[in-house]
């Protein structure tokens, strides 16, 4: 990765973000956005809902952090993920998901490997030609590529560079992207599945039914 200083970052949060929900609640509101913990949990449960209905296949759950979405994944696969204490949580909660340290950008993996990846909340993350890598590598290894990331309330803008703390003290600027979910399909030459206030998912690969 070529920011490693945003994986510090995700490698120590994984330790001490708040649990389920809440850890996006805490996100939007210190955006400034007006939103309750019901607002968020119900596009959340959409989320879910879309990937526990997709066709089961052979995944790789690329940039899992500490599993959030891995177990919603019909079949088995691999979780990746550079940071060791996310993917130690991984290895205890997801036991059909293999944990595998690597770099998104640079996928351990040959071509074809799998039939589907999930990119869930690192898209996002990238400045563009990091971005174009990431998309690169996972359209090498999987035929349909799944990209969960960040919807773009009414007030937050569609990029910026964030100050962020832990509870460990320390201080951490990471870059961010919020996306409306046309806009992301046109980018990454995908179709739109779910158009949420605070997610958005986009299919690259497949023909999928838009719900939301």
């Amino acid at each position: 990765m070529t920011n490693r200083a945003t994986w510090e970052y995700y490698d120590r949060r994984s330790l001490q973000r708040p649990p389920g929900v809440q850890n996006a609640v805490v996100y939007w509101q210190g955006l400034g956005v007006s939103c309750s913990a019901e607002d968020v949990a119900l596009e959340a449960d959409e989320v879910v809902a879309i990937l526990r209905s997709l066709p089961p296949a052979t995944f790789l759950d690329v940039g899992c952090g500490p599993g959030t979405f891995t177990g919603t994944l019909p079949g088995t696969g691999v979780a990746l993920d550079q940071s060791p204490n996310a993917l130690a949580r991984v290895l205890v909660d997801h036991p059909r998901a293999a944990p595998v340290r690597g770099d998104a950008m640079a996928l351990p993996f040959r071509r074809g490997s799998f039939d589907r990846a999930l990119v869930s909340h690192l898209y996002g993350l990238l400045q563009p030609h990091e971005a174009r890598a990431l998309l690169g590598e996972v359209r090498r290894i999987a035929r349909e590529v799944v990209i969960l990331d960040a919807g773009r309330p009414l007030g937050v803008t569609p990029e910026e560079w964030q100050q962020r703390s832990l509870p460990d003290g320390s201080e951490h600027r990471v870059f961010r992207r919020h996306f409306g979910a046309d806009e992301l399909a046109v980018e990454v030459g995908g179709k739109v599945v779910f158009e949420g206030s605070f997610y958005v998912i986009v299919v690259v690969g497949v023909d999928p039914p838009r719900r939301g």
